[in-house]
């Protein structure tokens, strides 16, 4: 079992994910922000653990994957702070919350994990899909919302794994924060990989010769860039460990630790004329549901769906934003991103 925290000592950080988009920027921020902390990341291959480990000096690979779960389990019970960057993935979060039980369970958990999540788990598949912003939509605050979207049903896209890993933590006596972002924007910060599947949009229509939206194409997603994620982990974390065993309380976990990770409101539209204008294509077309799920299984979610949030808990703590540009985000270092 792990002990809890000593703020006296140098922090051990167990990091998965350090190789994707998210975890990469993750792992570049980490260690920016605390260039001495140790952090431990969970890497497959050995090759890319001796590239990370000659960019990161204060990086220990761990070898092994997300099904290793006796070795997330030690690993995670000699950190002070685990992040999960990995993906829905109950059984590895599990194995990792069990490695960071506390010795002691007086009082209220203490902020130990970080799963990243995402918004998809407000989307109601019920209703049909049209590509437009419902007259009732609201944004979602996760400080008055917060019961509610962990109340969603099960079946929805992370809904079923948020659930479980607050239920483990909360028997476990242990408390983790699940960091839910909007759309990503931007060019990776991490070593290895530099974009994610917002490059596939921009492909398609350049494909097509045609930026196109379903509906009217009013269906809107906050955005945060990748960079300011990686920011607002790492600022999470640090608060986290400040706040140590007289500051319970201050950084909610648990049933009180769900975070949105906003800078703004995008609406599919608004994406697709950038691109358009970008590319010199012309007026931008509106398609079926049918038609985009011809293009991708997957595209009636991507290009029909959206749903605004609010980062209230984490504006509350003190953090805020830097890059607040989308459209220099989509084509930074000549990216084709939307």
């Amino acid at each position: 079992m792990s002990s809890e925290p000593d703020s006296k000592t140098t922090p051990t950080v167990f990091l998965t994910g350090a190789t994707g988009f998210v975890g990469g920027t993750i792992l570049s921020c980490l260690s920016k922000t605390h260039p001495n902390i140790r952090i431990k990341a969970l890497i497959r291959e050995e090759r890319a653990a001796k590239e990370l480990q000659s960019v990161y000096s204060n990086l220990i690979p761990i070898i092994g994957d997300l099904s290793s779960l006796s070795l997330l389990t030690s690993t995670a019970a000699e950190a002070d702070f685990v992040i999960h960057a990995g993906g829905d993935n109950v059984a590895a979060v599990c194995a990792m919350i069990d490695g960071l039980v506390p010795r002691t369970t007086t009082g209220s958990p203490l902020p130990r994990l970080i799963s990243l999540t995402g918004p998809r788990s407000l989307i109601d598949l019920s209703k049909p899909i049209t590509g437009n912003l419902r007259a009732s939509s609201r944004p979602w605050s996760d400080i008055t919302d917060a019961h509610t979207i962990l109340n969603v049903p099960e079946d929805r896209i992370h809904a079923g794994a948020d659930q479980a890993i607050v239920a483990h933590s909360t028997a476990k006596g242990v408390g983790t924060m699940l960091v839910s972002p909007g759309q990503l924007w931007g060019r990776g910060k991490g070593h290895l990989k530099k974009e994610s599947n917002a490059t596939f949009y921009y492909a398609t229509v350049k494909k097509r010769g045609r930026a196109f939206v379903i509906g009217e194409g009013s269906a809107t997603w906050s955005w945060v860039s990748i960079g300011d994620l990686g920011d607002a982990v790492v600022f999470l974390m640090g608060q986290a460990l400040e706040s140590g065993s007289e500051g319970r309380g201050k950084v909610g976990v648990n049933r009180d630790g769900y975070y949105f990770v906003r800078t703004g409101d995008l609406s599919m539209i608004e994406r697709a004329k950038a691109v358009s204008g970008r590319l010199g294509l012309g007026e931008v077309e509106s398609m079926s549901v049918d038609s985009a799920r011809e293009i991708h299984p997957f595209g009636p979610i991507m290009w029909g769906c959206g749903e605004r949030t609010r980062s209230d808990k984490l504006l509350e703590l003190g953090w805020r934003p830097k890059e607040t540009d989308w459209k220099a985000l989509m084509e930074e270092k000549g990216g084709e991103r939307a």
